[in-house]
This record gives C-alpha cells, structure tokens and sequence, in this order.
C-alpha cells in the first residue's frame, strides 16, 4: 500500500486465524468482517489471545461490513467498545464493506434476502488509502528516535 511504503514502512497481511505473534511489528491493524453487528469470531480470538501483546505496542481496529448507498447497518459493531479496551487500541474505523452472494452459505444468503441487503463492493479505497496515511504519519512519528537520542 503505497501510503505505507511512502512513510518506509512495510506492512504485512495475515489472517487472524493463523495467529500471527504481534510481538516483532511496529504496530498492528487488526480488522474484521462484520455479520450480524459482531466481528468474526477468529480476530476475537486472536485479540483475546495477544491482548497484552497489543497493549504494548501502536493498535488500531477496523470493522469491514456496512454495506448501501448509505451505511448499512449504521451503528457500531457490538464488539467494538471491548475490543478497544482489551487492546488499547487507539482507533477504531468502521469501513463499508463487500456483499457478495456467492461467497455465502445458504443460511447467510437467507438472511442477505430477508434483510433486503444491497448487495455489491461499496469499499472506498480513497477514505482507506487516507486513513492509511494518518496512520503511516503516526508509527513512523511513534519510531523515529527523539532528538536526545540522535544527538547521543
């Protein structure tokens, strides 16, 4: 991602199940998809189970899943409040999402027609390329060594 590798850092995408150890990175952005107002149940647990990791360094959360011309749903996801607390984390950011019937089950695409969800990529790449590079402003900011340690 460019705003990333303008500022010279560079980012990594893993999925949360594989348990990445948040111990060696900088700071750590750490989202997921949102169905029924909660998040998935792999980045729960895996903030769960890094949670004091997370406290120690940069964090910030986001929530993928508001989806139509005007946010659907428009409310925070239900985790979002304890997840910024069990993490520290100094952010969170709600980004519309992604609707794809053929990737869902069944029951979810059931639940997509009963709720009469818009279905679609309603993803705003400029809203999260900028949000990128508040953040990108704010590690390298939180990295580079003070002025008595240069001078040192």
């Amino acid at each position: 991602m460019a705003p990333g590798r303008d500022a010279a850092l560079r980012a990594v995408a893993v999925p949360a199940d594989h348990g990445p150890d948040p111990g060696p990175f900088d700071a750590v952005l750490l989202g997921s998809a949102v169905y029924a107002g909660r998040w998935l149940e792999p980045a729960l647990a895996y903030a769960a189970r890094y949670a004091d990791a997370l406290r120690n360094r940069p964090v910030w959360l986001f929530s993928s899943g508001p989806i139509g011309a005007r946010p659907f749903p428009p409310d925070e996801p239900h985790d979002t409040a304890a997840l910024v607390a069990l993490t520290g984390a100094r952010g969170h950011r709600v980004l519309p999402g992604r609707l794809d019937t053929a990737r869902l089950t069944v029951g979810e695409r059931a639940m997509v027609t009963a709720m009469r969800a818009p279905v679609g990529d309603f993803r705003d790449w400029a809203e999260i390329a900028a949000w990128a590079r508040q953040i990108a402003a704010k590690v390298t900011d939180a990295t580079a060594p003070s002025a008595e340690a240069t001078q040192a």
